[in-house]
């Protein structure tokens, strides 16, 4: 059945693949779908998790990074979109209150990709216009490569760069402890959450996010996103961090989206800060992957650009989802 819906980037799940060189779980049943959220049936029956915010007319797709991470990774920060547009949230399967796949293989690319369709389906929408944080630029640039014609718009802020070689090298460059201290610390703790070992997930994943916002704040950045990996249930934080973050992004593949989505008409605006330099040929990249691409460089801001400047974030997202390019959006050409 299809219903109709007329603080500083914190280091997201993908990150952990770059410094780490069947029958499926129970869980709740698929639900009547309800316009505030429930559950919907993804790739392959998989229960996945969504929620809704807004009532207007048109309808946002909200994608969120890890994979995996759950949607509560972006929610807070994007909800001020929801008061001129209905936004669709979902749990990618692996994480968040979606399903946590008894068969591991259940969490590569054509089955995220297939989630996100999914999505498309159930809430009857023809065109999708999607917003994405981080990885999620990823999944949603597969998504329209295999789906040119499902997609209506694009918006990606903190993007992982269209290429994997360069994204996982500038990943590994940025999360660099500053000293053998902070390092000690950083490895303990991923050690324990990547082996599945921690005893406390909830915990570890909290101090996990705290020495990434040390290391934000070491490299002269803010500290103000407010979305968070750990707003999960503990046996989704235990699966995320030991399956989902470090198996999903190595089924993508050596990814390179530059030469390979030129029949995409969707119309793509990036959107970073000019505080991030290193990052700005990757974003520029991405711009220039399809014919109708343009980059939004915000200044003051950084890899976190809703949370630094969500004044000149959030206006600009609303000019072009109205149809038009914000002032300043440069064509990569």
């Amino acid at each position: 059945m299809e219903r109709k819906l007329g603080r500083r980037w914190i280091p997201g799940g993908w990150l952990l693949l770059a410094l780490a060189c069947a029958t499926r779980a129970p869980g709740p049943e698929v639900s009547t779908p309800h316009p505030d959220g429930g559950y919907l049936p993804g790739a392959e029956g998989a229960q996945i998790h969504y929620r809704v915010l807004g009532s207007a007319p048109d309808t946002i797709v909200a994608v969120h990074g890890g994979p995996g991470a759950g949607m509560n990774a972006i929610l807070p920060e994007l909800e001020p979109l929801a008061r001129h547009h209905t936004v669709v949230f979902y749990d990618q399967r692996g994480g968040g209150l979606s399903e946590l796949p008894a068969d591991t293989t259940l969490l590569d690319a054509s089955h995220h990709v297939a989630d996100l369709e999914a999505v498309r389906r159930f809430f009857g929408i023809e065109r999708m216009t999607l917003i994405a944080h981080s990885f999620g630029s990823i999944l949603v640039a597969r998504y329209a490569r295999e789906h040119p014609e499902r997609v209506e718009r694009m918006v990606f802020f903190g993007a992982v760069g269209p290429r994997k070689a360069q994204a996982v090298a500038r990943a590994r460059a940025a999360a660099a402890p500053p000293d053998t201290a902070m390092q000690r610390r950083l490895g303990a703790v991923m050690g324990r959450l990547m082996s599945g070992e921690t005893t406390d997930p909830a915990v570890d994943c909290r101090e996990y996010e705290s020495l990434g916002r040390e290391l934000a704040l070491a490299r002269g950045e803010s500290g103000e996103w407010k979305g968070t990996n750990c707003a999960m249930p503990p046996e989704a934080i235990r699966y995320y961090f030991r399956y989902t973050a470090q198996l999903s992004p190595r089924s993508f593949g050596d990814w390179d989206f530059t030469g390979s989505m030129g029949e995409i008409d969707a119309p793509l605006l990036v959107v970073h800060g000019d505080r991030d330099p290193e990052a700005v040929p990757e974003q520029r990249a991405w711009a220039a992957a399809v014919p109708n691409g343009r980059l939004l460089l915000v200044p003051g801001a950084g890899k976190g650009v809703s949370a630094d400047r969500p004044e000149v974030f959030f206006a600009a997202v609303e000019i072009f989802l109205a149809g038009e390019w914000p002032t300043g959006a440069e064509e990569p050409r």
